[in-house]
């Protein structure tokens, strides 16, 4: 899937969706970013959803002067600052490309437009909402159960990819320890196997 229509084509099958999408297209723009150009920076407003239709991006926040990665985002991925869109209110949150990248948007002002005209969109908005909300709630009860080990395991089995693309110390950010403590995880389950996840 490497195009916006196709996630949001997903949520509302059946009769009635193709003209829906047809006329959603036009209010999607393309744009290019180069490596560590800006998507998104603190203390702005995120007017637009971005998808990731090439590429790699990371979202993180300063926390006491170091930076604290809070999600990466890889082709066939929505990305912003929901909060920030949904209140247009300033974000706390950065997010910036990690490689050459390209992202399909939609600003806030023509999707509510779109929301009013046609109740199917609305359907692919509330769907798409529940399923990052449930993301949100999954890694934010992960951090208050799991330990650093079994958050590990986890990413390494749900998202191994980003260990291709994503520098280390970044990952550790992620998973909310430091480099020198990724190497010890990673060196314990070496030498004594994976924990049991629960």
């Amino acid at each position: 899937m490497n195009h916006f229509i196709e996630l949001i084509g997903r949520c509302i099958p059946g009769p009635g969706s193709k003209a829906v999408l047809e006329e959603v297209k036009s209010f999607i723009k393309e744009r290019g970013l180069f490596r560590n150009d800006f998507l998104l920076q603190a203390d702005t407003v995120c007017k637009k959803i971005s998808f990731v239709s090439k590429g790699a991006c990371i979202k993180y926040r300063n926390r006491d002067g170091k930076e604290e990665v809070t999600e990466f985002y890889l082709e066939g991925m929505l990305t912003g600052d929901y909060v920030s869109f949904i209140k247009q209110e300033p974000s706390e949150h950065y997010i910036r490309a990690l490689e050459d990248s390209v992202v399909e948007e939609i600003s806030y002002t023509d999707l509510n437009y779109l929301y009013s005209m046609y109740p199917l969109m609305e359907q692919a908005g509330r769907i798409l909402s529940q399923q990052t909300y449930c993301k949100v709630i999954t890694r934010m009860l992960s951090y208050q159960n799991d330990s650093p080990e079994i958050r590990y395991q986890k990413l390494v089995e749900e998202r191994s990819i980003l260990f291709q693309r994503v520098p280390q110390y970044l990952i550790a950010s992620f998973l909310g320890v430091t480099p020198v403590g990724l190497s010890k995880i990673r060196k314990r389950l070496q030498d004594n196997g994976p924990a049991k996840i629960g």
